[in-house]
């Protein structure tokens, strides 16, 4: 590479570098201004916060209820046994016919 041109790359990385410096810089710019005008037009107040109760209850009584029930009221699981199934390839301990019938084929 010529001297020509590194100096050409070296200049295109500083502007480059720059350019994105610059950009950074005043997208910072920008949010905190918008926070800035966001506060000014809620008066400074900060949203109310929620907050929501741990446990509810929920009384009934005196209420009355028409309806009908579909599910059964208890459950019971029972387990399914697994089935097994013969293999259908038979394993054998013995190989020494095929071993003698290979060494034989192979000579």
């Amino acid at each position: 590479m010529s001297t020509a041109t590194r100096n050409r790359l070296k200049h295109s990385l500083l502007i480059l570098g720059t350019v994105a410096v610059v950009s950074f810089v005043l997208g910072i710019a920008w949010s905190l201004s918008m926070r800035l005008v966001h506060a000014a037009e809620t008066g400074g107040r900060k949203a109310p916060r929620v907050v929501y109760p741990k446990k509810t209850d929920l009384d009934f009584e005196g209420a009355r209820i028409e309806g009908e029930i579909r599910n059964p009221g208890e459950f019971y699981f029972q387990r399914k046994p697994e089935e097994k199934f013969d293999s259908l390839v038979k394993r054998r301990k013995n190989f020494h016919r095929e071993m003698l019938r290979d060494v034989v084929l192979s000579k």
